[in-house]
Formats: structure tokens, C-alpha cells, sequence
């Protein structure tokens, strides 16, 4: 039996929606299969703009290994998400579409970074992909064009990687799309505004050469579908040279 503690500033009636919550409970059920988790106190809940849905939840657990070790208990949940790694070809050069938005948490007034975003009530990865691939950056794609990375790296072992594993559950699945296109299209591909009022999102689409976007961006997720993307097609080259 778990023990709940929430901060004062927590209403009462905001309780059960976070205990009842999506990205809560899938939390805390992967947890109790490895850990023996006692209490739990909520420091503080950030929730979504257009639904009473937690977006953010702070803990603090008491839990401890199997043969009883304590380990270190602070938790941000924010659950899964998905990240696509948009790969155009024109005239036999390589580029990166990515998108420019604020990043407040690293101080970046426009971090660059693969389309992505956060895993809805759906649980379906490849959907949720497809919809941040039009809402980011502009593209209609079939879900036959999906490269899923995560799948070809881990197999079935894990949903995605850990993004930052000392605070975050956040698994990020992460994709890739190649596309070819004329040098028209790859022009009109580039500097598309979005702008998402009731989430604060600013978001420019940018198109830049495959090597110099590697060398420009910091993101985590990016590198990863970086190195998984081009591990993936030594792999296509490997049996393309079999046949």
C-alpha cells in the first residue's frame, strides 16, 4: 500500500485526476515491477492548456531495490514521446528539415530540433509521429514511409531511449523519413511559421545541409536519431551489396 502526500498548493480536487492520470499511472506501474515503492509525495503539477489533464508531475518517492537498497527518489513524469528525423534528397546531396522554437529551460531562443512530440491517450507511436510531421514541419506522409529506429536499435526491449534517466521517465521512440525532392520543393520546405497560441510554441521550419545541421544542434534526441538513422542505412547498404 502506497502512502500520497501533495503539497498545500495542490487542490483537493486536482488529487484524483493526477492519481488517475495516463502518464501517472503507466509511470507507476513500470516502477512497482523493479522497485518497492512506499510513499509518494506530489511537490507540484503543471497541467494542460486545453484538457485538465497533468502535463507535468513532480514527485518525491520513498522506494528502495528489491534487497532493500534506497535509491534516489525525485521524479519529473511527463510520459513517452516521439521524434522524427526528416532526411531530404535533392540532386544527390543530403538535408536535414528541422524546426527552430524557444527553449526557455536551456536558454535558447531557438533551439533546433527534430519534429517531435508528446505521446497522447492514443499510446500509438507512429501516429502521433505522422501528426507532429504535419503540425512541425509541414509534411503529409503514409505511414509505410516510417523508418522506426527505435525498433531496428532495440527490437521490442524498450519503447524508446532515456532522455535524461537521473530525472525524466521520458522514453523518446524516434523515427526517420527520407524524401526526395526537387530543388523547388527543398526551397519552399524552408523558414514555414507555425504558431501554437495556447501552448506558447513559435515554431520555424529550417532546411539545412545534412553535415552542417549535425554540427549545429545540441539536442539530445537529435544525435540519437542521428546515429541510429546512419547505423540504419549502413545496414540497407550491407544487404543492398548481398544481393
Amino acid at each position: 500500500m502506497i502512502e500520497y502526500t501533495f503539497a498545500a498548493e495542490i487542490a483537493e480536487a486536482d488529487k484524483p485526476v493526477i492519481l488517475n492520470s495516463r502518464i501517472f499511472k503507466e509511470w507507476l506501474e513500470r516502477s512497482q515491477e523493479k522497485f518497492v515503492v512506499s510513499k509518494i509525495h506530489f511537490a507540484s503539477v503543471d497541467f494542460l492548456s486545453k484538457v485538465h489533464e497533468p502535463l507535468f508531475i513532480k514527485l518525491r518517492a520513498t522506494a528502495m531495490l528489491p534487497d532493500g537498497k534506497p535509491v534516489h527518489g525525485i521524479v519529473l513524469v511527463r510520459g513517452n514521446a516521439v521524434g522524427v528525423l526528416v532526411v531530404l534528397k535533392c540532386e544527390g546531396k543530403k538535408y536535414l528539415l528541422l524546426v527552430r522554437q524557444p527553449r526557455f529551460a536551456i536558454s535558447e531562443q531557438a533551439s533546433l530540433e527534430i519534429p517531435a512530440g508528446i505521446l497522447d491517450w492514443t499510446g500509438d507511436y507512429r501516429k502521433v509521429a505522422l501528426s507532429e510531421l504535419e503540425e512541425e514541419a509541414q509534411i503529409v506522409a503514409e505511414d509505410s514511409e516510417l523508418i522506426d529506429l527505435t525498433r531496428f536499435w532495440w527490437g521490442d526491449s524498450t519503447e524508446g531511449f532515456a532522455a535524461s534517466c537521473g530525472l525524466l521517465d521520458e522514453r523518446i521512440r524516434l523515427f526517420a523519413i527520407e524524401r526526395e525532392v526537387t530543388p523547388e520543393q527543398l526551397k519552399a520546405m524552408d523558414g514555414k511559421d507555425q504558431t501554437y497560441m495556447d501552448e506558447n510554441e513559435w515554431i520555424r521550419t529550417e532546411v539545412l545541409p545534412y553535415e552542417e545541421a549535425a554540427h549545429q544542434f545540441v539536442d539530445g534526441k537529435n544525435l540519437i536519431a542521428l546515429f541510429l538513422y546512419e547505423r540504419w542505412q549502413r545496414q540497407q547498404s550491407a544487404v543492398s551489396n548481398q544481393r
